[in-house]
């Protein structure tokens, strides 16, 4: 990604942040829905940079830590069950329209653990996060 691509990814990220929190606090919690989504393009545009890069880095390496130590008893991959469970959250706050701070919480951990879940539901989750951002991207890009 060129300095120009991340830069617009970042500004973009970090809009959809401030748009979050303003609509969150000044606005009285009104679109609670969309602030939840704002919050997801935003750390989305965020984990798209070098500075993403880190996070990934960071999560890559928790996530061999833990594996060792909660693999060898259970089997089960850590990281990959927050990213499971960020997205289960998200999805049924969203439809039943019961958006709190867990569901922002959710939206902001998505992205970055959902990258670690494997098969055919990783596809699927950071499809539907892809698709999202990108919507979000697209009206970015064409303010800028």
């Amino acid at each position: 990604m060129s300095f120009f691509d991340a830069s617009i990814s970042v500004t973009v990220g970090v809009l959809c942040l401030v748009a979050a929190v303003l609509l969150r606090t000044v606005g009285r919690r009104t679109a609670p829905r969309l602030t939840a989504l704002l919050v997801l393009a935003g750390v989305v545009g965020i984990v798209g940079t070098p500075v993403g890069g880190w996070l990934r880095t960071a999560v890559g390496w928790a996530d061999t830590a833990v594996n060792t130590v909660i693999g060898r008893y259970t089997g089960a991959a850590a990281i990959s069950l927050i990213g499971l469970v960020a997205f289960a959250v998200l999805s049924f706050d969203l439809v039943l329209r019961s958006v709190s701070n867990r569901t922002l919480a959710s939206a902001a951990v998505l992205p970055v653990a959902g990258v670690s879940i494997p098969g055919t539901a990783g596809a699927v989750v950071m499809g539907v996060v892809g698709a999202i951002a990108g919507a979000f991207g697209a009206i970015g890009g064409f303010l800028f």
